[in-house]
């Protein structure tokens, strides 16, 4: 009784049914074969079926003995590396030449930056030693361009 008042409520809230249609409860068995056929529906086997997992472990858990295992481990896992060795693509010589080119001026061009800025404090610290103004005055304008930079960040973005 159920499944025909929610069928009628339905039909109430769509509007009027097509003249073609045929009700629910219509439906035979062979259909219902039909149906299972073309969805590749198949009758069961009456018993449970071992997953392909399980069969895999049980090859590995009776592969050789104590002895041999570790070898026959050892031999998988270079087999293993062997085939992943041989789907990389591997660059030509003119590109790893290129690359390598690339990374050296990167590499200096760092080294040189940093040297440069390893310099100049270095030299502010030994003037600062010398006289200890240097180092008040570096201190308050570092301070003050800090105060300046986060009061101008703090305007120019809004939480919301």
């Amino acid at each position: 009784m159920s499944v025909n008042k929610t069928l009628e409520e339905k039909s109430k809230r769509r509007g009027k049914r097509k003249p073609g249609a045929e009700p629910v409860e219509s439906v035979d068995a062979q259909d219902d074969e039909l149906m299972a056929e073309s969805r590749g529906i198949t009758e069961g086997k009456g018993r449970p079926t071992p997953s392909r997992r399980a069969l895999v472990e049980v090859e590995t858990k009776e592969r050789g003995n104590v002895v041999t295992r570790p070898f026959l481990a050892l031999g998988d896992y270079l087999d293993g590396v062997r085939s992943e060795i041989a789907k990389v693509a591997w660059p030509t010589r003119e590109e790893v030449i290129r690359l390598t080119w690339i990374v050296l001026a990167a590499t200096i061009a760092a080294a040189i930056a940093l040297g440069v800025i390893a310099l100049i404090f270095s030299e502010l610290f030994v003037a600062g030693l010398n006289q200890p103004v240097i180092f008040i005055v570096i201190t308050v304008a570092v301070v003050v361009i800090l105060a300046v930079y986060l009061r101008r960040s703090n305007r120019s973005t809004s939480g919301y």
